[in-house]
């Protein structure tokens, strides 16, 4: 397997590094954020940004919201919820799941088989996360059309993609956490040395089964370990730079089930990703950058079951990626800006083992030429985007071929100081996944058989977007509404039959194509009320409503996430940041076939932050609680809600030094 890999890694420097090498005087990118590597000083920096509700997700919300799962930490935010198994789970945003959601790690994609199963993780590590970017909007059309919904961006960069302020930076970061005996630690180094730049990272994450609330009892099969680490290399001239990297993550974890031991299932992910990125600075009356990035990724795990039957299913996905683009100079009087490029990606996917699985071994192809602009006007900006796009699967019995395209658009104006309006409307068709079409087998985790439908064709997606920002220090406002109809929607859900499997029943579940519509409002702000001696009190509130039905018969969609809501109190000033946050999930009664009612929850979380300096040594001490009133709750989206529970209180201690 380190061979196959290496081998991948030698095929892909071939293809590009012989471009940059051509282009060594000229280079930048458009697809990494500025680095956030090291920083001394972390305040809270979650933002909402106005144009199609957009979001940066660092600072400290990162720092208490870290978990073992990408969907757990981000489950809170406007319009994004989370799908899962216990451990596992994927981010949700506006009640479109799995390959509707992108993920990134630093621009470029990455490889698991999370949206296959709930019970897959996202193969990140959380300790390494610098910051998350939600993207909606034309944005997403760099990164494919099955990132429609949204595009997560997971920033922990190896690569210096800015020029390092200082020549020598460290970061370590150690936690507890009382519910399982949760111990975490990381540690980020970087040396510079005139314009070259190495940078290793290193975790570790280990926790038993997470305790349930208003009881002694721990969630079964909920303990989990992880650890990961990675080295980089880059030149950075200040102007131009290339630079790859090599990371690895293993991590062990077990899904819980019902009451007994044929129904645990433990998993143990490993990935391997081989990384380059380069961006060439060019001087001639058309194009201003080249920019260029490639990805080798190799993902595995082996699933297996605690009963004696032992089932034990291999699970893997290989990933090439190859993205590249130019950026134009402005085309009107110098109001406007752009780019167009080309994507290339391969998957190759499957499960081996001693029963035939849900997922067919598939071989997934894509190319893509896209373009995105943005003008400024006197009246109005606007930013559209194109992507048309070309997707191939194939497996040993059977090949689909489909041309999906994308459009996407944004309009703002300013309509009073710090405040604009509005709206974006997308057209989008995606290309069903290897599982929808495919499908014809046993899903143990999940104790459902799923069934495929070859004769599928793209779905596609008209979207309509509405809203107001208002952003002046402290005091923000953000309102947006959403009208989002799916013709020919994939939908997975039971029937009500059930598959006898090695004697035990599973519930069929079938993939089929209906109209459907999505509509939705979020709404969200900060407000500083007071001054207090030298502390900031600031009121933080959010609602998210959202409604997702078939239209011929306007029956609920399945597994469509619960409104949700919070308030908060926030206390800050240059050393100190207080928070007590009040979260409350409202019962969801308007379900999906064979689902059952959820209750609703709710949630009362603290934490404290005090930041320090000493000479060159900086960081924060940081004290959380989680569900201080210890509430029993379940998730709508939780895959064995019945046997699921959220976790209880907890307290974390956590300390982070810079150097």
């Amino acid at each position: 397997m380190e061979i196959k890999f290496l081998k991948k890694i030698l095929y892909l420097s071939t293809l590009v590094l012989i471009p940059s090498i051509v282009f060594a005087d000229k280079l930048e990118s458009i697809f990494i954020v500025p680095d956030v590597f090291v920083t001394s000083k972390i305040k809270p920096t979650t933002e909402y940004d106005g144009e199609r509700g957009n979001i940066l997700f660092e600072g400290h919300d990162i720092e208490k919201k870290r978990k073992y799962s990408i969907g757990d930490m981000l489950k809170d935010l406007p319009g994004v919820s989370t799908n899962g198994l216990g451990n596992a789970s994927r981010p949700v945003i506006r009640g479109m799941k799995n390959s509707r959601v992108k993920i990134l790690q630093n621009g470029g994609s990455t490889t698991d088989v999370s949206e296959f199963g709930e019970d897959h993780i996202v193969s990140f590590d959380p300790m390494l996360i610098d910051k998350i970017e939600i993207i909606k909007g034309p944005g997403t059309l760099l990164y494919g059309n099955n990132g429609f919904a949204g595009v997560v961006n997971i920033i922990n960069p190896l690569i210096a993609v800015d020029k390092p302020i200082t020549d020598q930076n460290m970061e370590a970061n150690f936690g507890y956490r009382t519910s399982g005996g949760e111990l975490k630690g990381s540690l980020k180094a970087s040396q510079s040395v005139g314009n070259f730049t190495a940078r290793l990272t290193s975790s570790l994450l280990s926790s038993g089964p997470y305790d349930l609330a208003n009881t002694s009892d721990k969630q079964p099969n909920s303990s989990k370990f992880m650890g990961s680490g990675g080295v980089g290399l880059t030149y950075n001239d200040g102007k131009n730079y290339f630079g790859f990297s090599l990371d690895k993550l293993e991590a062990v974890y077990g899904n819980p089930g019902p009451e007994g031991e044929e129904n645990m299932t433990s998993l143990n992910p490993t990935k391997n990703t081989f990384n380059f990125q380069s961006s060439l600075s060019l001087n001639n009356e058309y194009f201003n950058k080249f920019n260029l990035q490639g990805t080798v990724s190799e993902y595995n795990h082996s699933e297996r079951t605690g009963d004696g039957n032992n089932h034990n299913i291999n699970f893997f996905s290989d990933l090439y990626e190859i993205k590249t683009s130019l950026n134009h100079n402005s085309i009107i009087d110098g109001n406007s800006d752009g780019l167009i490029g080309f994507h290339f990606q391969n998957y190759d996917q499957g499960a081996l083992g001693q029963e035939e699985s849900h997922l067919v071994h598939t071989r997934t192809s894509s190319f893509a030429l896209f373009a995105l602009e943005s003008f400024n006007f006197d009246l109005f900006d606007l930013d559209v985007g194109g992507r048309l796009e070309s997707v191939n699967l194939k497996n040993t019995s059977l090949e689909k071929g489909f041309f999906p395209s994308a459009f996407s658009s944004t309009i703002k104006r300013k309509i009073f100081n710090n405040s604009n309006a509005f709206a974006g409307f997308d057209f989008t068709e995606r290309a069903p996944n290897a599982v929808e079409l495919f499908a014809n087998g046993p899903h143990h985790a999940q104790e459902q058989f799923e069934v495929g439908e070859s004769t599928m064709s793209v779905e596609t997606s008209y979207n309509f977007s509405i809203g107001y920002s208002y952003n002046d220090g402290f005091d923000t406002l953000k309102i947006e509404t959403y009208y989002n109809y799916i013709d020919d929607f994939i939908a997975a859900d039971r029937d009500g039959t059930t598959t006898l499997v090695e004697g035990e029943d599973m519930n069929d579940v079938i993939f089929s194509q209906y109209n459907a519509l999505f509509t939705g409002v979020e709404v969200s702000g900060q407000y500083a009320f007071a001054k207090i001696n030298d502390f900031d009190i600031i009121s933080n509130f959010m609602i998210d409503f959202l409604k997702g039905y078939r239209t011929s018969n306007d029956k609920a969609l399945s597994r469509i996430p619960q409104t949700k809501m919070n308030f908060g109190i926030q206390a800050l000033n240059e050393d100190w940041d207080a928070n007590l946050a009040y979260y409350h999930y409202f019962d969801k009664d308007f379900i999906g076939p064979f689902q059952t009612r959820t209750g609703g929850h709710s949630r009362l979380d603290f934490d404290l932050t005090r930041d320090f300096n000493f000479s060159d040594l900086s960081g924060h001490l940081m004290f959380t609680a989680s569900n201080l009133l210890d509430t029993v709750g379940r998730s709508h989206l939780e895959a064995k809600k019945a046997n699921v529970q959220l976790p209880g209180r907890s307290f974390m201690f956590m300390l982070k030094m810079f150097y």
